[in-house]
């Protein structure tokens, strides 16, 4: 009875039009005083404080301030010009060159909004200018930007590892080949669709030469992914400590190499960012007590209790997890799902014998689907208001792209090696 008035409760709550974090601050309290009374609100207090206070969660500003100096910086534009070098030539190559473009930026930003917000305007811009229509190239924008936050570094990654005492490093591992058989995912589907959609070709490959040139230009930019990752695996930096690497080589780029980035423009940046943090780190603050009620209540062990009754084999729990966790992705945010979730659905996975490093990749994958399913995708309305069409157009063309994202999901699932391989093979273990 108390699980269901808990849910009930965060859900009225969003549903009155209040932000997520205070449904769950909320409820938080009014569950406190109703079984214990006023005296627990103390614990409410230490909890939020507690909730931001871990050392990974710094990595999240400066992840954010990497994407958006990226963004203002020029980096974008000439990691576009080096994707569509690879692919744009073939039979609706400016779609491929735009997943392409989101695979290269996702080892800079860790943002799929970074990704959408950044990328997707200049990826919409050359597919409607080369003769695409604005819906598809607006599908492909949003559905392309998932792949940001699976390829590390990865914000919900860092946000996980640091909730559920993870190592960081083997998530940001684990995300890579996932992220990779998603980008392969959405290119088989468009090389099928090309022919039937009649989509247009690229221009031919330029002269070696003008494909040199464009290559050293995007050079110092293409140089971040695999720099931010040899810092984290040879054990020069933290993944947090990386995230202020990424921050100064984004600024540099944009400021000194580029010449894109002035002090205007870097205030604006800034500020941008501190209100972007301010805003997830306000969703953390106020779910840590929600969390604290969850255990304390023992909610967690009723609903392990619930799933086993359902079935006792690991597959159909996972099933069951996945489905569950792609519902909730249609009507509440990402870092809210995950700070709800992680609580309950931790105990389920060590009682059947899931990885959590494994499951992070499951629960982030899930999270980045309902970022592109509405009615609450938050990519779909950012890929909207870049495209001027309406959310409605989107999603008449998105669910094809979106069940091969489901596909992939449980691929990823039933064959953990796909996540833990990279990881195992590098010798890193799950807890920090």
């Amino acid at each position: 009875m108390l699980i269901t008035a808990i849910l009930l409760g965060v859900c009225f709550v969003i549903l009155i039009g209040l932000p997520i974090a205070v449904a769950l601050g909320l409820v938080a309290i009014v569950t406190m005083v109703a079984t214990v009374g006023p005296d627990l609100l103390v614990i409410f207090i230490q909890r939020t404080y507690a909730g931001t206070t871990s050392f990974p969660l710094l990595a999240i500003p400066f992840f954010v301030l990497a994407g958006n100096l990226m963004n203002v910086g020029g980096t974008t534009e000439r990691i576009f010009s080096v994707a569509q070098l690879c692919v744009g030539r073939i039979r609706g190559g400016l779609a491929h060159v735009n997943v392409v473009g989101s695979v290269i930026f996702a080892g800079m930003s860790g943002s799929a909004v970074a990704d959408a917000a950044g990328m997707g305007v200049i990826e919409h811009r050359a597919m409607t200018k080369a003769g695409y229509s604005g819906r598809f190239a607006a599908t492909i924008t949003a559905v392309s930007s998932t792949i940001g936050p699976i390829i590390p570094p990865s914000i919900p990654f860092v946000i996980y590892g640091s909730l559920a005492n993870v190592s960081v490093g083997a998530l940001f591992l684990a995300g890579i080949v996932p992220g990779l058989l998603m980008a392969v995912a959405l290119m088989a589907l468009i090389a099928v669709s090309a022919k039937h959609m009649n989509l247009p070709r690229g221009e031919a490959l330029p002269p070696l030469p003008v494909a040199a040139k464009t290559v050293a230009k995007a050079g110092p930019a293409l140089l971040l992914p695999p720099t931010i990752l040899l810092v984290i695996f040879t054990g020069l930096a933290t993944p947090t400590e990386a995230a202020v690497v990424a921050a100064a080589y984004a600024f540099i780029l944009g400021r000194f190499v580029y010449r894109e980035l002035d002090w205007a423009a870097t205030l604006d940046v800034l500020w941008d960012t501190a209100r972007q943090t301010a805003q997830v780190m306000f969703i953390i603050a106020l779910a840590a007590p929600f969390g604290w009620v969850l255990i304390q209540q023992q909610i967690p062990n009723a609903i392990l209790n619930a799933f086993l009754g359902l079935s006792s084999e690991p597959w159909v729990i996972l099933l069951v997890i996945n489905a569950v966790l792609l519902i909730l992705g249609m009507f509440i945010e990402g870092i809210a799902i995950m700070i709800i979730a992680y609580p309950v659905l931790l105990p389920i996975i060590a009682k059947i014998g899931v990885d959590p490093v494994h499951f992070g990749v499951i629960l982030v994958l899930n999270i980045m689907i309902g970022l592109v399913t509405p009615p609450v995708g938050l990519c779909l309305y950012v890929v909207a208001g870049i495209a001027k069409i309406s959310i409605a157009e989107i999603t008449r063309e998105i669910w094809p792209y979106v069940l091969a994202l489901i596909a992939v999901l449980m691929l990823i699932t039933y064959v953990p090696a796909i996540s833990l391989w990279l990881p195992h093979t590098l010798g890193y273990g799950v807890a920090r």
